[in-house]
């Protein structure tokens, strides 16, 4: 099957490895060179005589360049070089293979470097350390873990890095995921991340929010080891961030909450879905944690205690532009909104503060919420959070708006769980609903655009049913050999409707 030259620009949008192709004025200045383990550093680093270690790659390498890195283990090294905002150097994994390497660490000033497709691990360390003005670089679809486990950082930003991006990457098993201090870093993106097994925060930025987005990232079991003193998204101090789509459940003991934010204004705080489950607990805090801050917008946001004892949004020293949430304590429903006094029922704030006038305090009747990588937080069909947010939107984390590709490709509706899952080892289920019965064809792709699966499936049987389609993919290619870890793109033709529909799926080991 052919793909259309309009869904390769998709890719390129989406995920950002093939940005150098898009050079055509510098076309002829680029160069790409390989290394594999049995290579030598010697050679010239062509693909048929590749170099032996990335460190020769980084020494090498100008604006532009782009190194393939071949299957194997390989050891951490400085980032010491830099591109231009139209000429990224490029990391990339070699198409089919994921590279496992040590720990990245840009030198001072090293921007505008990318990467994409690794497995990082450094038990000495964190994975990724930029700490010295590293502006515009690009992780994506990374398989990041065990670094120093419960004593170090997944992605460690601080000294002034400004602009970077971190996204559709797997992070699990170190002290933070994603962590910010020092001198205000501003503008970095991390989107579409999914991040368990967390010693402490999810997201711990302390301080340095200016700027900072958050968008669409699945965060659950922080506190896996029990230590007592976690957050899943913790803001600390100056800056203005915008919150959207994430998904964080929480079942481990906490000083703050699920959501915390502490200090800063203008917060923009939009279609998450924050839970608290059975074995949560806080000290004096809740779900969302708000303190010392002003003009925080919170919209279409799900927050859900499962425990009477565990209020839903508490403000300390805080104002809020706040509708259209659902605020809902499965134990005690008085115990749902408070600024400041008494704890209130979602009613009586609405009554006496005269604000979220349009909030709910309901079961969202959430699909399967249990605690790690078999909870599912979609909306369950009769959902009082269906179409009741701001303009008719879907409250919670799936309700994000997605836009459109520009090729009539539509990212809502698709899911796979689990999600992430292990390859080879599990099964991951796709589902879907059609407008009415349809001949439909699936097809995985990597990020870098090439195939990887495709089943076809015929009008009225599972893959071609009008409502509640559900395809299992075991994680291998076509070959029968199991996929990589990262990220991937699932593209459902639809040949009724004449439209394709996109979802993502992550693969962990």
């Amino acid at each position: 099957m052919s793909v259309s030259k309009n869904f390769f620009k998709y890719f390129l949008a989406l995920s950002l490895a093939l940005t150098s192709l898009l050079c055509i004025s510098t076309w002829a200045q680029a160069t790409t060179y390989y290394v594999a383990t049995n290579g030598d550093d010697d050679n010239p680093g062509t693909e048929a005589r590749p170099w032996e270690s990335v460190d020769k790659a980084a020494d090498t390498m100008e604006a532009g360049d782009t190194v393939y890195v071949m299957a194997g283990s390989y050891s951490g090294f400085d980032v010491t070089r830099s591109g231009t905002a139209y000429n990224y150097i490029s990391y990339l994994a070699y198409p089919g293979d994921t590279p496992k390497i040590g720990q990245i660490y840009f030198q001072y000033g090293a921007s505008y470097n990318k990467f994409v497709g690794f497995e990082i691990t450094y038990p000495s360390g964190g994975g990724v350390q930029m700490n010295h003005n590293n502006d515009y670089n690009i992780i994506s679809n990374c398989h990041i873990h065990h670094c120093n486990p419960g004593g170090s950082v997944g992605v460690d930003l601080s000294g002034g890095s400004d602009y970077n991006i971190v996204e559709d990457s797997v992070i699990h098993d170190v002290l933070y995921a994603f962590h910010t201090s020092g001198t205000t870093n501003r503008g970095n993106i991390f989107r579409r991340n999914v991040c368990y097994n967390i010693s402490d925060d999810g997201f711990n930025f302390s301080p340095s929010t200016k700027d900072t987005q958050l968008i669409s990232n699945v965060i659950y079991d922080v506190d896996w080891d029990k230590s007592g003193e976690a957050d899943g998204i913790h803001l600390y101090d100056d800056g203005t961030a915008i919150v959207r789509g994430n998904l964080v459940y929480h079942d481990g003991a906490s000083t703050g909450g699920v959501f915390w934010i502490h200090g800063g204004s203008n917060h923009i705080i939009e279609n998450n879905t924050f839970v608290g489950l059975s074995n949560f607990s806080v000290s004096d805090g809740a779900i969302i944690w708000l303190e010392f801050t002003s003009n925080v917008t919170l919209k279409n946001n799900i927050s859900y205690s499962s425990d009477g004892s565990i209020g839903v949004v508490m403000g300390i020293n805080s104002s809020t532009n706040d509708d259209y949430n659902d605020w809902y304590n499965a134990g005690d429903t008085s115990m749902c909104v408070r600024y400041g006094g008494e704890w209130k029922s979602v009613s009586e704030y609405q009554d006496e503060d005269r604000r979220g006038l349009h909030s709910i305090s309901q079961d969202p009747k959430f699909v399967n919420p249990v605690s790690g990588e078999n909870g599912d937080f979609h909306l369950m069909p009769d959902s009082p959070c269906k179409d009741t947010g701001e303009n008719g939107a879907e409250m919670g984390a799936y309700g994000v708006a997605v836009p459109d590709s520009g090729n009539g490709e539509e990212e809502a509706k698709v899911r796979n769980q689990p999600n992430p899952f292990q390859a080879g080892k599990d099964e991951t289920y796709i589902v879907y609903s059609l407008k009415q019965p349809s001949n439909v064809t699936i097809t995985i792709y990597d990020l870098l655009g090439q195939e990887v699966w495709r089943k076809s499936y015929e009008a009225g049987e599972n893959g071609g049913k009008e409502e509640n389609n559900s395809v299992p993919w075991d994680g291998r290619n076509l070959s029968g050999e199991v996929v990589g870890n990262g990220g991937y793109i699932c593209r459902i033709w639809v040949e009724r409707e004449n439209r394709y529909m996109v979802g993502k799926i992550a693969v962990a080991k």
